[in-house]
Order: structure tokens, then sequence, then C-alpha cells
């Protein structure tokens, strides 16, 4: 079960002490404007910003980039563990991302199909079970017309089963809203039963499911589009499976660098912004380091969750607060690890892992050969959370000594090589937006609503319809394009 936004009480305090600070930029006169540092200032360098400032540069603006990180990327990350690289974030590009491929393609990003991945095997209710004795297994407490529906696969059943958009366009329109409830009481009052949901809270990419609007999951899982065969049941996992589907060669964070190496302009990182000045000709960023940068706009792409610590003058007000405070984010943690031993031969089942204990899901990851050569244990939400508060040496045999009380073949086996958790990223502090319930009604349009027009705001959060990385580039692109057509 997951509960894992951040704590509203700690992020309003924050964020309106941050706001009630005194304003103190200057209006400057317009023949200042010879002086300004740029034409835009892009703060976040993940997809939203890259997308945004290689658009506005296009065009002939001059452009700041300011990334608080180390890195550039965002959510888009490649951790290179000494025995090779692993993507912590964003890894698969759909076959509708179209923006992005572009992207891609301009900057000589190679795509390849991906691996793929085994199967898993379960631990639940207290009993190991292979992928092939789920439907009969005494572990399966599902009821009967669900009983041959494997965990995996039933978030995604019945989410689409029952999906009611099919207008992605027209997604929250006023007739829709009235499934901007949550999702378990959605999907309970069309009789998926109480065992099913608790599963569904196990493999949920979202928060726990009475924290997740059901019209937003319908949306996600709409534009997902996934194919089916037959009348078998398919899962989100399953996507990169699909040749439609591809990862980027090297990872994700090729992916970034082929963007960046199209920009002109001043792209910075540890550039930590403190606060932001909105005036009615611009706008001025103030960092860590007290330099100030005026522009005649800026678009802001870091997540809310990271934006709640950043001063703004004037203070925003009503809904675009709302937005700002109350945005839920999910948390993940991952470990990762090499076999030093076929597991899997040892007790004959995948090698992949589903259980409802802290150790939710395990992904274990083909290579190019076809054999399983990375393990990526995947944590989410409560269970994130519970591990990442432990002290930093003690989490990867914390995560390792869990995993063999489910699975006893892994003790030994596994070489934990890397570990990476969102939520203790300061920049970030979580790695998807979800809309509570409720929220889609009431602060959807305010996401990617301008402050006094100057101070745009861009990334995932603000998505419409698109999803993934695509929804990334697409939300900076439509903040370019907006300054473009002079805001």
């Amino acid at each position: 079960m997951r509960d894992d936004r951040p704590s509203s009480m700690n992020r309003r305090t924050l964020l309106g002490a941050a706001m009630a600070t005194p304003f103190i930029g200057g209006i400057a006169p317009r023949a200042a404007w010879a002086q300004t540092s740029a034409d835009t200032i892009i703060i976040g360098g993940g997809l939203a910003g890259l997308a945004a400032m290689q658009m506005l540069e296009a065009e002939g603006q001059r452009c700041i980039l300011l990334e608080g990180d180390r890195r550039l990327g965002g959510r888009c990350y490649t951790m290179d563990t000494g025995e090779g690289h692993v993507d912590c974030g964003a890894t698969t590009i759909g076959p509708l991302y179209g923006r992005l491929r572009s992207l891609a393609a301009a900057g000589g990003v190679e795509l390849i199909n991906p691996p793929g991945r085994d199967l898993f095997s379960y631990h639940i209710n207290g009993a190991f079970v292979p992928t092939d004795k789920w439907a009969t297994s005494p572990a399966n407490r599902l009821a009967d017309s669900e009983r041959m529906l494997r965990p995996e696969q039933i978030e995604f059943k019945f989410v689409q089963a029952f999906n009611q958009i099919t207008d992605l366009e027209n997604w929250a329109s006023d007739e829709l809203l009235a499934y901007d409830v949550p999702l378990d009481s959605f999907l309970r009052a069309r009789g998926v039963s109480e065992e099913a949901l608790r599963l569904i809270d196990i493999t949920t990419n979202s928060v726990s499911l009475s924290r997740t609007s059901a019209l937003f999951q319908m949306r996600e899982f709409g534009r997902l589009a996934l194919p089916t065969q037959g009348d078998t049941a398919r899962e989100v996992y399953a996507a990169g499976r699909d040749g439609s589907y591809q990862y980027v060669k090297g990872g994700t964070s090729r992916l970034i660098e082929g963007i960046a190496g199209l920009l002109k302009g001043d792209v910075r990182t540890g550039a930590i912004v403190t606060g932001i000045d909105v005036r009615s000709d611009g706008a001025s960023v103030e960092l860590i380091n007290g330099e100030r940068i005026d522009a005649r706009a800026v678009v802001c792409t870091i997540p809310y969750s990271a934006l709640a610590g950043v001063r703004i003058n004037p203070p925003l007000r009503e809904r675009k607060l709302a937005a700002v405070l109350d945005a839920s984010y999910t948390t993940t943690t991952h470990v990762f690890c090499r076999p030093t031993a076929p597991y899997w031969e040892m007790d004959g089942a995948p090698a992949g892992l589903i259980s409802d204990g802290i150790i939710e899901r395990v992904m274990a990851n083909y290579d190019r050969s076809g054999k399983v050569s990375w393990i990526d244990v995947w944590l989410n939400g409560t269970a994130a959370t519970a591990v990442d508060s432990l002290p930093q040496g003690e989490r990867m045999a914390f995560v390792l000594d869990r995993l063999a009380e489910v699975r006893p073949s892994t003790r030994g086996a596994l070489k934990a090589v890397g570990m990476y958790s969102w939520g203790d990223n300061p920049f970030i502090r979580g790695n998807k937006h979800v809309f509570a319930p409720g929220q889609v009604a009431s602060l959807r349009t305010a996401m990617a609503m301008p402050w006094q027009k100057r101070l745009r705001f861009a990334g995932e959060h603000t998505r419409d319809f698109e999803a993934g990385m695509e929804a990334a580039v697409e939300s900076g692109q439509r903040e370019a394009f907006a300054i473009l057509e002079g805001l």
C-alpha cells in the first residue's frame, strides 16, 4: 500500500514562508533591456527544459538554462555502476513519441529495440509461486473470474476494461469529471475484488489507489494504447517487448547528451535557483551564490515538489498556489544487482518477482543475448521511503536480506552494484506526478497556468494527454511557442 505524497503541512509551511519574503526586484526601465542577460531563462535541465531551449534558440532567442543538479537530464539518468550502465528513470520511447523521436534524430541518438525481461514469479500471501502455478495456487485468492490474471496484469486489464475515455484530447470534459474519484472506489463499484485491489496497489506505478484519480489513470493507460494478443491480458511491463517501443542505445543519458549538443547558449549545471521575481516587462532569477540574471521571460520546468523551496515574488495565489502545494508525486528507489549465480534455475521459477512484502517488484532484465544479466529491485511508495530512511551504507544489504527471506535462492546469488532514490534527489523529490481524486477538476488547468505572464511552467506535471518523455518534450515546446508568439 502506498501513501507517499510529501507532507502537505511541511510543503505548505515551506512555500508559504518563502513566498512571504518581501519583494526585492525592481522594475527595469525599457532602456535597460540592452543589459538583459537573456531573452529567456529556463530553470531545469530535463527534457522539458532542453526542448524549450532548443526551440527558442532555433528562432534566434538568447537563452540561459539553469540546472541545480550536477548533471542534465532530470528523470533521465543512466548510472554507470562500474559493471555496466543502468537506467534509473525514464527508459521507454513509445511509438507515438513523435516530438522526442525528432529531437533524438536531430541529436544523432540511436534507438534500439529493448532486450526485454524475464517473467515474474510471486511471493503472495506467504507462499512462493512460479508463474505457471499461479492460476491454481492456494496463494491466489482472487475472485473466480479473476484467477487467470497474473498480478502484473490486473491493473491494466480492469482500468482499460472500464475506461470511459473515447477521445484523449477531451479526457477531462465535464462529463468525464464524474470519474475524478478514488481509483479503488471506481474499480470496486465495477465488481473488482478486494484481493485484486490489494495486488494492484503493489504493482501500480501510481500512489495508493485511494490517493489516485480514476480519471487520471484512465488517461495514462489510454495513451499507452498497448496492443493485445487475442484475448490475452497485457500488462504495462510488456510495453518494451513490442517492436514499436524502443530504448536509447547506451542508456537514456545518451539522449540527453544528444539533445544538449543541439544547444548553442549558456547551459549551467550546479546552478541552484533560490528566487524568481516577476515584473510586468520581464523577470529575474536569483541563484544560491547571490547572482541575479534578468530576462524577458522564465520557463520553470522543475517539479512542483522542488519548486516549493523557491521564493517567488509576487507570491503565487489561489489555484496556482494550490497546484504547487498540493502536487502529488510517487517515490521510487532502485537497487541494481548482477546475478552471480542463476538463482532462477535453483528454484525453477522465472527470475522476476512480485511480492506483497516490502520487496514489491524485481525486474530481471535480459542482455542482448537473451540471458538474465541485470536485476532491478524496484521499490515504490512506503517501501521506498522505509529503505531511504536507513543509513546509506545499510540500504542495499537490507534490500538483499529482505529479498532472500521471500526467495531463498537469491541469497549469495546477487551482487548489489548500485542504488538510486528519486525521493532523495532534492532537485526532483519524486519520479512521477499523479492527480489525486478531485484534482483533475480542481487543479488540471492550473498546473500549466503561467504566473504574471512572464513566469511560464513546463514539465510532465503540466502535461495534458501525452505520456512519459513525450509529455515533457511537448510541454517545453508548448511554452517556447507561447513565448515566441508574444506570451
